[in-house]
């Protein structure tokens, strides 16, 4: 296990416990699913589907450099239920940013995960040096916003209608914290 492995145990709102930990190529399959059953609620994630194949997604896995990005996945009773990816800056100018984007399946919202998730997230991005850490977040996402706000994130800036959902126009809110 590399210095920069995540494996960190939590209890979620109900006493439950969780394990969020680095995805595992074997972890695949259950991203695809995960990211195609996210995205047809049409309201959460951008993409509508997954945009990869399984088999693209473990190799990706497999190639990914720890220091330059992680993805979580959060397992509940041997079932992964949620993931995070999180990107460092390409750049020398930006190395010390990073963005990320997470996804719960239906039933695991609202029990605390995505506070598990997103510590374990911040706790790869300070290993790394990352020391500021940004998201996008649909305006309607209200469940997420809190906790992000919950969590020291802050809105820097808004696109005004930049998406439409169901038929109405969403704002998309960016939003940072300082590590």
């Amino acid at each position: 296990m590399s210095a920069l492995s995540i494996n960190d145990r939590y209890h979620d709102r109900q006493g439950g416990d969780y394990l969020v930990r680095d995805a595992r190529a074997a972890d695949a399959d259950a991203l695809i699913t995960l990211l195609d059953q996210v995205g047809r609620e049409e309201i959460f994630i951008a993409d509508e589907r997954a945009q990869l194949t399984a088999a693209q997604e473990a190799e990706i896995i497999q190639r990914r450099d720890p220091e330059t990005g992680v993805i979580l996945v959060v397992e509940q009773n041997q079932e992964v239920v949620g993931s995070l990816e999180m990107i460092r800056g390409t750049f020398h100018k930006n190395r010390h940013t990073a963005i990320f984007g997470m996804a719960l399946l239906p039933n695991s919202r609202g029990r605390g995960l995505g506070e598990g998730l997103l510590t374990s997230a911040e706790r790869w991005a300070r290993m790394v040096g990352v020391k500021k850490i940004s998201l996008a977040v649909f305006a309607t996402n209200l469940a997420a916003i809190r906790l992000y706000q919950r969590l020291g994130y802050q809105e820097e800036g808004r696109r005004r209608g930049q998406y439409l959902l169901r038929d109405h126009l969403v704002d998309e809110i960016w939003m940072a914290h300082w590590l």
